[in-house]
C-alpha cells in the first residue's frame, strides 16, 4: 500500500472500551482495534493509552507496517470531551499522530448514526445520555456522570442492585432471587463484605452486574423489575425530551439499549430508527469539516 496517501481512524471511547477504525482515502476499511475504558473527564491519561492501543490494534489488523501511525489522521469522540476543561486537555495532548481531533463520543455518535444529519440519539452503556443535532445546534441532555445522572446505565442499574440488596439485607425489603444473584456474582455472602467490595468500586464495576439484574428481570424477580422500569421510564422521557418540538426520530446505541427499550411504550418504539453509520465514520465525518 501507499503509505503517502493519507489513512483516517475514527476512534469510538467511552466508559468500557474504546475501538478504533481505519480507512484509506477512499472510505475503504482496512482494520479494527479495541483496547480499554476512554473516559477522558474520569482519567484522562488511561483515556490517552487507550486510544494509542487501539489505534495501534487497528494498524496491525491492517498489515501496515507501525512507522504510519506519525502519518495517521486520528478523529475520536471519547465521553467525557463534552467537558470544555476535559477537552481543552485531550486537545493539548502530545499524540504521536500527523493530527489528532477530538469530540465528545455522543457527537460522533449521533453524527455518524444519522449519516451526518440532522437527528437526535440515545446512548445507553456504562452511562447514559441523549443528545439532538439540528441546525447545527449541539445539544445534550441528561449524562452528567455517574456520582450526578446516568440514570438507566450500567453502572445506575449495578448501583441500585447493590444498594437494594443492602436493604434487604437489613431487612427493609424483602430478600429475591436478585439479591441472592448478586451476592454469587461478586462471591460475598453478606453485607459487611458486599459493603467492603464495592464502597470504592468504579462505574464499570457497577455496570458487571447489570446483566444480572437484566436477567432477574426477565425472570419477573420483582427487586429487579423494579429497577429495571424505573430506570427504562426515565431513559424513556429523556427520549422525548430529547425529541421535543423537533419532529425527529431517534437511534438508539450502547451495549444495553435494546434490552432497556423493550420496556419502552409502544409510542416511543415508533420513533426509534436504526443508525446509518457508527461513531468511528462520524468522528472521520467531523473531522474534514472545515470547522470543527
Amino acid at each position: 500500500m501507499d503509505r503517502q496517501v493519507p489513512y483516517y481512524v475514527g476512534v469510538d471511547g467511552g466508559g468500557t472500551k474504546c475501538r478504533a477504525k481505519l480507512y484509506d482515502h477512499k472510505g475503504e476499511l482496512l482494520g479494527e482495534g479495541t483496547s480499554g475504558a476512554a473516559n477522558a473527564a474520569r482519567d484522562l491519561l488511561k483515556s490517552q493509552d487507550s486510544v494509542m492501543c487501539a489505534v495501534l490494534l487497528a494498524v496491525q489488523d491492517a498489515n501496515l507496517n507501525t512507522s504510519v501511525l506519525r502519518t495517521l489522521h486520528v478523529a475520536a469522540g471519547l465521553a467525557g470531551v463534552n467537558l470544555p476543561k476535559v477537552k481543552a486537555k485531550m486537545q493539548a495532548w502530545q499524540h504521536p499522530y500527523a493530527s489528532f481531533a477530538v469530540t465528545s463520543d455522543l457527537l460522533a455518535s449521533c453524527y455518524g448514526a444519522h449519516g451526518g444529519e440532522d437527528g437526535a440519539l440515545l446512548i445507553v452503556g456504562t452511562g447514559s445520555s441523549a443528545v439532538r443535532l439540528q441546525n447545527n445546534t449541539f445539544n445534550q441532555y441528561g449524562g452528567h456522570g455517574f456520582l450526578l445522572g446516568d440514570q438507566g446505565s450500567g453502572a445506575w442499574l449495578g448501583r441500585q442492585a447493590v444498594a437494594s440488596t443492602l436493604k434487604a439485607q437489613d431487612g427493609i425489603v424483602p430478600m429475591s432471587d436478585m439479591h441472592q444473584a448478586v451476592f454469587a456474582e461478586l462471591g460475598v455472602s453478606n453485607a459487611s463484605e458486599l459493603v467492603e467490595t464495592m464502597i470504592n468500586a468504579q462505574p464499570l464495576e457497577f455496570a458487571k452486574l447489570a446483566p444480572v439484574v437484566l436477567q432477574q428481570a426477565e425472570n419477573n424477580d420483582v427487586a429487579a423489575l423494579h429497577i429495571v422500569k424505573s430506570g427504562a421510564a426515565y431513559l424513556e422521557q429523556l427520549c422525548y425530551c430529547t425529541l421535543q418540538d423537533s419532529g425527529m426520530s431517534i437511534v438508539l446505541v450502547g451495549g444495553l439499549a435494546p434490552a432497556m427499550a423493550t420496556y419502552f411504550s409502544d409510542a416511543t418504539k415508533a420513533l426509534i430508527i436504526p443508525a446509518k453509520a457508527g461513531p468511528e465514520w462520524g468522528a472521520i465525518q467531523l473531522l474534514l469539516q472545515p470547522d470543527w
